[in-house]
C-alpha cells in the first residue's frame, strides 16, 4: 500500500514538473513570436483613404502596400507593388506590377485592383489633395499588369505622393464586399495581415505566409493602446512591451540609463505648432493672432517641456524638409508690451475668452497649460480643452477648434506634402488645414511650387509660403520634433521613420525562425 501510495506520488510529482514546464515552455513561445509595441493612440481607420494620420498609418504600413514605396536609408524611392516604371512624357506615367503577389483573401494582385485604389484616393476627402493631380478619367489598366495614368498639369511630387499610405493598393473586391465595414477589415497584400482589434485597446495582426517578398520574421505583431507615456515606459522597463513608441523626454534618462534597453531617435519631417482658425472670431483677427504670437515665449517653453529633445521650430517647414529655410528663420521673442499694444489696435474687447484643444498627448498639454498662464498677463482667458485622439481629429476637420496643439508630419522628403495640405484653401478641414486659411496669395505660391520643374523655381515660391505664414500669423511655430522609440536590446532593426508611422516587418526579436 505504501509503495503504490509512493508511486502514484512520484507519478503526480512528475506530471506537475511535466505540465509546469510544458506550460511555461508554450507561454515562453507564444511570447517570443509575438512583437508587442506600445502604441500613444489608436488607429482611426484601416481604410487607407478614410484616414490620414500616423496611428493609422502605423498599422496600415504592416498590412498595405503601394506602387512604390521610399527607402529612407537611401532617401530614394523604390519599387513596391510596381516592378517598374515610366516616365514617357511630362504627364503620363506607366506602372509594370509585379506577378504572382496575392492579397491576403487569397484572390491575385491585378491592374484593376491598382486603377480601384487610386480612383478612390484621387476622389477621398482625406488624402485628395495627394493625388487630385491626376486626371480621374485618364486611370486605366493597359492588361492584368500594367496601369497608366496621366497628370492634369506637371507635378513634381507625385512619385513621392504614391508612397503615402493613401495610395496603398486595395482588393477591388473586398472593399466591395465589406461596403462600410472595410475600415475594420482590411485586405491588402503586405507582410503581416490583419487579425483583430479591439478599439482603444489593441490590435493583432499575423505573418502573411504567402506573402512575395521576404517573410516577417516573428509569427505575429501585437499593437497595445497604452495613451500614458509613463507606462508605455513602464511597461517596456518590465518587459510587457518589446518596443515603446513616443517616448517622451521626461522618460529618456529611464531607458539611456536601463543596460537591457535601447533608445532609436531622429529629427521628423513635422513641425508642432500652435494654430490658429482663422474663420473664427476673434482670431479672424490677425492683430489678435499677432499679439498672441508676441505674448508668449516659445523658446522658453520648448526647452521646459521638451528638455533638450528636438529644436525650437524657427520657421513653418522642418529642417528636414527640401527647400526649408528654417535654419535662416528665428523664433519671434516675447514682447508683453507689443502685444498689448496689438491688442488695442485690433479692437477687439478684453478679456478675450477661447481655448486651446489638443489630444491627450503630455507635451501638448503642458505647451498649451505654460501658453494659457503667459496669455493671462495681457488679457486673454483661456480653457485647455484635451481630447482623446480621434474625438480631437473630429473636433479641428470639422473647425469647431478656437486655437489648437497638434504636428503635422509631411508624407515625403518633398515640401508639398507638408505645405500645400496644411495651408492652401482647397485642404480646408479633412485634407488638414485645420487653420482654415483662404488666402489667394499662399493658393498661388503653393500651386506655382507643384508645376515648377526646376528646383530653383520651387525653391523660391517654397521661400516666399513659408514667410507668408509668418506674415499672417497662420500658426505659432512650436517645435521641431526628435522621434524617440525605446526597444528591448533582443529587438534589432527598429527603423526610425521620419514621417512618424514605422514599418516593423524588418525587425527581429531574438532567434526567430
Amino acid at each position: 500500500m505504501r509503495k503504490r501510495n509512493l508511486l502514484v506520488a512520484m507519478l503526480l510529482l512528475v506530471s506537475i514538473s511535466l505540465t509546469a514546464c510544458g506550460g511555461g515552455g508554450g507561454d515562453s513561445a507564444e511570447k517570443s513570436e509575438t512583437l508587442t509595441v506600445a502604441l500613444s493612440g489608436d488607429a482611426i481607420s484601416l481604410d487607407p483613404v478614410a484616414s490620414n494620420d500616423n496611428q493609422s498609418s502605423n498599422a496600415m504600413k504592416q498590412m498595405y502596400e503601394g506602387l512604390v514605396e521610399m527607402d529612407e536609408e537611401k532617401d530614394e524611392i523604390v519599387p513596391a507593388l510596381a516592378e517598374d516604371w515610366e516616365h514617357p512624357d511630362d504627364l503620363t506615367y506607366i506602372f509594370k506590377l509585379k506577378k504572382g503577389v496575392k492579397f491576403h483573401n487569397g484572390e491575385e494582385l491585378k491592374a484593376s485592383d491598382v486603377v480601384f485604389s487610386l480612383k478612390r484616393a484621387i476622389e477621398a476627402p482625406n488624402v485628395k489633395h495627394l493625388y487630385d493631380m491626376i486626371d480621374i478619367n485618364s486611370v486605366k489598366a493597359n492588361d492584368d499588369s500594367t496601369v497608366e495614368f496621366k497628370l492634369k498639369a506637371p507635378y513634381a511630387a507625385i512619385l513621392a505622393n504614391l508612397c503615402h499610405p493613401g495610395a496603398f493598393i486595395c482588393n477591388e473586391k473586398a472593399v466591395n464586399e465589406a461596403g462600410d465595414s472595410y475600415q475594420q477589415n482590411p485586405v491588402g497584400t503586405g507582410p503581416l495581415k490583419f487579425v483583430s482589434w479591439q478599439k482603444a485597446n489593441s490590435m493583432e495582426m499575423e505573418r502573411f505566409e504567402d506573402y512575395h517578398g521576404d517573410k516577417v520574421q516573428y509569427k505575429k505583431l501585437l499593437f497595445r493602446i497604452i495613451p500614458e507615456a509613463t507606462n508605455r515606459t513602464i511597461e517596456l522597463e518590465s518587459g510587457g512591451v518589446d518596443i515603446a513608441m513616443d517616448i517622451t523626454p521626461n522618460d529618456v534618462s529611464k531607458v539611456e540609463g536601463n543596460e537591457k534597453l535601447a533608445l532609436h531617435r531622429s529629427l521628423d519631417y513635422g513641425t508642432t505648432y500652435l494654430g490658429f482658425n482663422t474663420k473664427k472670431a476673434p482670431l479672424d483677427n490677425p492683430k489678435v493672432r499677432e499679439a498672441i504670437s508676441y505674448a508668449i515665449d516659445i523658446d522658453e517653453i520648448v526647452n521646459a517641456v521638451f528638455l533638450g529633445i528636438g529644436e525650437t521650430a524657427t520657421g513653418p517647414m522642418p529642417p528636414t524638409l527640401k527647400f526649408s529655410i528654417a535654419d535662416s528663420m528665428k523664433p519671434k521673442k516675447r514682447d508683453v508690451e507689443k502685444a498689448k499694444a496689438l491688442l488695442k489696435e485690433s479692437g477687439v474687447e478684453l478679456p478675450i475668452k477661447t481655448s486651446i484643444s489638443t489630444n491627450d498627448n503630455k507635451d501638448r498639454v503642458d505647451m498649451a497649460t505654460a501658453m494659457k498662464q503667459q496669455l493671462s498677463e495681457v488679457g486673454i482667458e483661456v480653457s485647455i480643452n484635451v481630447l482623446e485622439w480621434s474625438a480631437f481629429n473630429d473636433l479641428i476637420k470639422n473647425g469647431q477648434q478656437d486655437m489648437f496643439e497638434i504636428a503635422w508630419t509631411a508624407d515625403s522628403p518633398d515640401p508639398d506634402t507638408f505645405m500645400f495640405p496644411c495651408l492652401h484653401s482647397s485642404s480646408q478641414g479633412e485634407g488638414g488645414n485645420y487653420a482654415y486659411l483662404e488666402d489667394a496669395k499662399m493658393d498661388e505660391l503653393l500651386e506655382k511650387a507643384r508645376a515648377a520643374q526646376t528646383d530653383e523655381e520651387r525653391a523660391d515660391y517654397y521661400k516666399q509660403a513659408q514667410e507668408r505664414v509668418i506674415e499672417l500669423t497662420v500658426w505659432v511655430p512650436e517645435h521641431f520634433k526628435e522621434i524617440l522609440i525605446g526597444s528591448n536590446k533582443d529587438v534589432k532593426n527598429v527603423q526610425v521613420s521620419k514621417f512618424g508611422s514605422h514599418k516593423l516587418t524588418r525587425v527581429t526579436k531574438g532567434e526567430q525562425k
